[in-house]
């Protein structure tokens, strides 16, 4: 069943269910993982809409990895050090593609 989601559909399924399985939460994990990873290669994200962004509780206009880290974080919070969602604020600020203010 995994092998046919992807990043979109999890998370845009989960702004209408509200649920997510153990599976689906590894699955953005693995997401979330390889988004840190990859990151250099991948110099243009691709923007998440608007009822993604708003469930994840941040701006509109996000990425989607961002999206998927801010998920994470509520529905799976890190045991310690920084959260999800500030690694990869950090990665997006080395690349250029956010300013830290």
């Amino acid at each position: 069943m995994l092998a046919s989601l992807n990043l979109c559909s999890v998370l845009e399924n989960y702004c209408y269910s509200k649920k997510l399985s153990d599976k689906e939460l590894d699955f953005l994990e693995r997401c979330w993982l390889d988004s840190l990873n990859t990151f250099h290669y991948n110099r243009y994200p691709n923007i998440a809409p608007a009822i993604v962004c708003d469930q994840a509780g941040i701006q509109r206009g996000s990425y989607w990895i961002t999206c998927n880290a801010a998920i994470l974080d509520r529905l799976r919070p890190v045991g310690t050090g920084k959260t999800r969602r500030a690694r990869v604020f950090d990665a997006l600020c080395e690349s250029g593609l956010a300013v830290n203010s």
